[in-house]
C-alpha cells in the first residue's frame, strides 16, 4: 500500500482501504524549502497571511500541532484528513524535529517554536496546560489572517470532511465538541442546550472571525498559568448564557451575549467513550465526522491502541508483519456467561460485580495460555476482544455505566479497561519479568492493511480427540504447508510443548483453538522455577482496575490468576478459595464482596 503522506506530495490518492471514507480529494502543498537543504532553518517556515489564504478550502483552514513525540498521531491525522477530502490543512511542528519530519513528508506546516518539551504531553502536566495556551493562541492568530479555523488535538482522526456540516449553522461563531455522554438528539443535529451541560471539550472547535473579540477574553484568562484552556473556554461560553431552541437550529448565546455557539452533537464528532465504547453513531445509524481518543485510561500508548483496535491509526507495513511471528486465539465463551452480564443497576457495589469479573477473568484465563506460548516461542500475541459488563471511570459507576451514559451490554472492552498499556505492557520490563513481548490488537487481522500472505500463513493448534493423540504423544505435528495443523493432548509438558513449537516457524501465525486452550489450561504451572516466578510476575503486573465502586477507594484490580488457590496477588494479599473484592490496594473488602470461604479450585504449583 501506499504511504498515504505520498497523497500530499503527488496529489493524489492512495488506494481506499474498507475501513475508510471513500471521498477523492487532492491536497495542494504551498511553496516550502526543501528538507534536504544543506543547512535547515526552521526559521523558514512560518506562519503567515499568504501561507495560509493559499490554502484555505471553502473560507476554512483545518488545524493541528503537536511535537515529535507525536509524529505517528500526526501521519495518522494527515491521512484521515487526505482521506476525507479535506484539502486545506495545516500541521504545526512544534520543534525542529518535527518540522524536518513533516517538511520530509511534503506536508504543509509551519516552525511554532513553542519551548515546550519535545517528550509526551501527559494530561494534566505544566507541558500539557502549556500546550493548552499554544491553543488559544493559535486560534487568534488564525482569526487574524479573516479565515475560519477548524482546529483539533493530534488524537483525532477525521473520517469525513465536516466543512459543509459547518457551512449548516452560519449564525454559529463557535461550534464545539462535548464530553456529553447521552446525546440529546437521535439525528446529526446541534445538541440541545443545557441539557447537554457537559464540559466543552476544546479538542474539536470551529471558529468564525466574528469569534475574535471571545478568543481576546480567551487569551487574557489564560495568562493565568493555573488555568486549564478547556475550563477557562466553558467558563468564558457559559457567562450568561441563553438555551437553545429548534427554531435557531439549537444555537444560543454565550459570553454575555456577545458568541453564538452551538454544541456539536455527540454521536458523530466523538468523544472517545461515544466512539470506542459506546459506538453511539452506529446505534443511531448515523455516519461519524471524526473520533477524539478521549475517555481512555493508558496515556499516549491508550490512545495509540484506541485507534489500533478500530482500525484507524496508519501504521507502516512493517507493523503487519514480524520476523517473530504471531499468536491468536480464538475463545469461546459460555453463553451463560454472556446472558448474565447485561447490565446492573444503581449504585456500584461488589455484589453487583460477580458477573463482569467472572466473564473478564474466564477471558484472562484464557489469554494466559496465548501468552504462554507467546512466551515459549517469542512471538507477538494478538490479544482477543474482551467482553465486559461493566464500564470504567475515574469516579462511581451508575449502572454500571459513567454518568448518564446508556449503550447495550455486555460490549468489547477497549484493552485499557483491562490492562495497563501505559505502565507495563509498552514498557521494556526488568529481566526478573521474563523476556518482553510485543503485542497487536484484537481487529489486527482483519485489517485492509494486513499483510496477505502473512494472513494466509497459519497454524492451527487444537487439542486432540477423546481418544488421545496417536500413539499416546502429547502432541501430534506440526503438518500441512500453506496451512497446518497441530493437534496437543491436556497435561501436556511444557517441553514437550516447547520442543513442538519449536517446529512452527515455517508458519506466521499459530492459531490456537477454544480446545487447544482448554487443553493447555494449566501448562503455565509447568514452567521451570526462575521462568514460573517471572511469568506470574509479568502477567500480575499487565493487567488494570475496574473502576469505581461507591466506596473510597473505589477500584478493584483484574487478576490472570483468579482460577488458582491459594494464590498471593501483587500487593501480597492472600486468596485461599475464592475471588474477594478487596478496595484498590488494601486489605478492605468493598461492601457486597464474597467471602474467601472453601471452594473447588486448581491448586497453585
Amino acid at each position: 500500500m501506499h504511504d498515504p503522506i505520498e497523497a500530499t506530495r503527488t496529489q493524489r490518492r492512495e488506494p481506499e482501504a474498507k475501513t475508510q471514507p471513500a471521498t477523492p480529494a487532492a491536497v495542494a502543498v504551498v511553496a516550502q524549502p526543501s528538507v534536504a537543504a544543506a543547512a535547515f532553518d526552521p526559521d523558514a517556515y512560518p506562519l503567515t497571511r499568504e501561507r495560509v489564504h493559499a490554502l484555505v478550502q471553502d473560507g476554512y483552514i483545518t488545524v493541528t500541532y503537536a511535537n515529535h513525540h507525536y509524529l505517528d498521531f500526526a501521519r495518522t491525522w494527515v491521512y484521515h484528513v487526505v482521506q476525507a477530502g479535506i484539502t486545506g490543512f495545516m500541521v504545526g511542528a512544534m520543534d525542529d524535529d518535527m518540522l524536518r519530519a513533516l517538511v520530509g513528508d511534503g506536508v504543509n506546516t509551519w516552525h511554532m517554536d513553542s519551548g515546550n518539551t519535545k517528550g509526551d504531553m501527559g494530561w494534566g502536566s505544566a507541558n500539557f496546560h502549556k500546550m493548552g495556551r499554544s491553543k488559544a493562541d493559535l486560534v487568534q492568530q488564525f482569526l487574524q489572517f479573516n479565515v475560519s479555523i477548524v482546529i483539533s488535538d493530534i488524537d483525532t482522526a477525521w473520517l469525513k470532511n465536516p466543512l459543509p456540516y459547518f457551512d449548516r449553522f452560519p449564525k454559529a461563531d463557535i461550534l464545539t465538541s462535548t464530553d456529553e455522554l447521552r446525546p440529546t438528539v437521535n439525528d446529526d443535529s446541534l445538541e440541545k442546550f443545557p441539557e447537554a451541560g457537559a464540559s466543552f471539550n476544546v479538542g474539536i472547535m470551529m471558529f468564525r472571525p466574528k469569534s475574535l473579540a471571545v478568543i481576546a477574553d480567551w487569551v487574557k484568562k489564560l495568562e493565568d498559568a493555573s488555568l486549564w484552556d478547556q475550563a477557562a473556554f466553558n467558563e468564558l461560553a457559559r457567562l450568561g448564557h441563553t438555551t437553545s431552541n429548534s427554531s435557531n437550529k439549537n444555537l444560543w448565546k454565550g459570553d454575555n451575549g456577545k458568541l453564538t455557539i452551538g454544541v456539536l452533537p455527540s454521536s458523530i464528532f466523538c468523544s472517545g467513550h461515544t466512539y470506542f465504547t459506546q459506538h453511539k453513531f452506529r446505534e443511531l445509524g448515523l455516519e461519524p465526522y471524526v473520533a477524539h481518543a478521549t475517555f481512555q485510561y493508558s496515556g499516549t500508548p491508550g490512545k495509540r491502541h484506541r485507534f489500533r483496535e478500530a482500525m484507524l491509526f496508519h501504521d507502516p507495513p512493517k507493523y503487519y508483519d514480524s520476523p517473530k511471528g504471531f499468536v491468536t486465539l480464538t475463545i469461546d465463551i459460555p453463553p451463560e456467561l454472556l446472558a448474565k452480564a447485561d447490565g446492573i443497576v444503581g449504585r456500584m457495589t461488589a455484589d453487583k460485580m460477580e458477573d463482569h469479573f467472572n466473564l473478564v477473568h474466564y477471558q484472562l484465563q484464557r489469554l494466559r495460555t496465548a501468552l504462554l506460548v507467546a512466551t515459549l516461542t517469542g512471538r507477538v500475541i494478538i490479544l482477543p476482544p474482551i467482553w465486559c459488563e461493566l464500564d470504567k471511570y475515574w469516579g462511581p459507576l451508575w449502572n454500571g455505566n459513567i454518568g448518564n451514559s446508556m449503550f447495550k451490554k455486555p460490549f468489547v472492552c477497549p484493552m485499557d479497561h483491562v490492562f495497563d498499556i501505559e505502565g507495563w505492557w509498552a514498557k521494556k520490563l526488568p529481566p526478573d519479568f521474563g523476556p518482553d513481548l510485543e503485542w497487536r490488537e484484537y481487529s489486527f487481522l482483519d485489517n485492509s492493511r494486513m499483510n496477505a500472505d502473512v494472513n494466509a500463513s497459519r497454524l492451527v493448534v487444537s487439542a486432540c480427540g477423546a481418544e488421545g493423540c496417536p500413539g499416546g504423544a502429547e502432541v501430534a505435528g506440526p503438518s500441512g504447508e500453506a496451512k497446518g495443523a497441530m493437534h496437543v493432548a491436556p497435561g501436556v509438558t511444557v517441553a514437550a510443548l516447547t520442543a513442538a513449537l519449536g517446529e512452527t516457524k515455517a508458519f506466521k501465525i499459530l492459531e490456537l483453538r477454544p480446545d487447544a486452550l482448554d487443553a493447555l489450561h494449566d501448562a503455565w504451572t509447568g514452567l521451570p522455577g526462575d521462568q514460573l516466578a517471572q511469568f506470574k510476575r509479568r502477567l500480575k503486573h499487565y493487567v488494570s482496575v475496574n473502576c469505581c465502586l461507591d466506596e473510597q477507594p473505589g477500584w478493584v484490580w483484574y487478576d490472570f490468576f483468579s482460577d488458582v488457590f491459594p494464590r498471593e496477588d501483587r500487593f501480597g494479599r492472600k486468596f485461599e478459595h475464592q475471588f474477594v473484592i478487596y478496595k484498590g490496594e488494601t486489605n478492605v473488602t468493598a461492601e457486597g464482596s464474597p467471602m474467601d470461604v472453601p471452594k473447588d479450585a486448581p491448586k497453585e504449583s
